[in-house]
């Protein structure tokens, strides 16, 4: 069995020598300069690609101040909702010849601070952030050291940044109008509330809730949720659901908690909407291929990256405009999963069954 060898990477040494030319003359055609002749720089680039030759993109940076690379940090890259946004950055930025490098804080500010301070150290263009904490001081203040443009999403940070919201308010208000409309007024809610998608959806279900004239049970809201995944979706639901007066719908909002919310209520069995009406938000496949579908809210993320990287890429083109703030709308998608409240809805399992069916997380 024969090897292959790797082959050592071409020098620019090299290239001048097959095109016959000098190496700065190969440098200002690997820069992209136009005072070049068309002849000469075919025949470099000719060379270049015969020796497959790669522009050292770290000196190219350090001539120009420009390397062509964005930084983006989010709380979990396992997160749909992260997952798609990101996805919609990339789309962006490799149309415009960026590369983009993601870094999951695991919803750990103190990770969050330590990437923060190396991506300063390096030739970072820019940087695309959703931070775990909006109220962490330590790092609204390494954001304002970096340096570089810089585009916040969905967080209300105090930063002289543009900024990329989603709106919260009118599709949780939709929601909950459909609830009541249907006889609802126990309406569990399974969220984190630490930062702004959370505040503002827990701040529609109360003024919801109060217009209609009915009282806000704190013990039905679970909303401690920051960082704590699928775990806390699964817990909160199955105490929402075993002690005392069980609601008669259930809204988990936020991917992690929605597949969590819904784990529990299986294991204990309630037959959705007959026994209670679930809600999810964001929107996600599971919803969609659930029996029976999942009533949800979405939010375009992979629009809210595009947006998000387009300020960027504005800001690199030299648009010195204040900070701006672009808002993308979310919406309710109504499904099977919720419905009118029935005259008698069955007991859920008692407690002994759920802590002996209670998923290791």
């Amino acid at each position: 069995m024969t090897s292959n060898p790797i082959r050592p990477r071409a020098t620019i040494r090299e290239v001048a020598a097959a095109a016959g030319v000098s190496m700065g003359t190969v440098s200002r055609v690997a820069g992209g300069s136009t005072r070049i002749s068309e002849v000469t720089r075919a025949r470099v680039l000719a060379a270049m690609k015969d020796l497959s030759y790669q522009p050292n993109a770290a000196a190219r940076a350090m001539r120009t101040n420009i390397s062509k690379t964005v930084g983006m940090l989010v709380p979990d890259l396992g997160c749909p909702v992260f997952v798609r946004m990101i996805a919609g950055v990339k789309e962006v930025l490799a149309q415009n010849g960026y590369m983009l490098f993601t870094f999951s804080s695991e919803s750990e500010v103190s990770q969050e601070i330590t990437f923060l301070q190396a991506a300063r150290q390096r030739q970072l263009d820019g940087l695309i952030v959703s931070v775990v904490d909006e109220t962490s001081a330590e790092t609204a203040r390494e954001l304002q050291m970096m340096g570089v443009p810089i585009v916040v999403v969905d967080r209300e940070i105090k930063l002289d940044a543009d900024r990329v919201f989603v709106e919260h308010t009118q599709a949780m208000e939709a929601l909950m109008a459909q609830l009541i409309a249907m006889g609802h007024e126990r309406i569990g809610f399974v969220t984190a509330a630490l930062n702004r998608p959370g505040r503002l959806r827990v701040a529609a279900y109360r003024n919801a809730l109060q217009r209609a004239g009915i009282t806000v049970d704190p013990d039905l809201m679970r909303t401690d949720g920051a960082g704590r995944g699928a775990a806390y979706g699964t817990s909160e639901t199955y105490d929402l659901l075993t002690n005392g007066a069980a609601p008669t719908a259930l809204i988990a909002a936020g991917s992690d908690f929605f597949f969590g919310a819904l784990k529990a209520v299986r294991a204990l069995d309630l037959s959705i909407p007959d026994q209670l009406s679930f809600v999810g938000a964001d929107d996600t496949e599971l919803a969609e291929i659930a029996g029976p579908p999942i009533t949800a809210i979405e939010r375009d993320m992979r629009e809210v990256g595009r947006m998000a990287a387009k300020l960027l890429l504005d800001r690199f083109a030299g648009n010195a405009l204040p900070p701006r703030t672009i808002i993308q709308s979310s919406q309710l998608v109504l499904r099977k999963s919720i419905g009118k409240v029935q005259p008698t809805r069955r007991a859920p399992a008692i407690k002994k069954h759920v802590e002996q069916t209670t998923p290791a997380e």
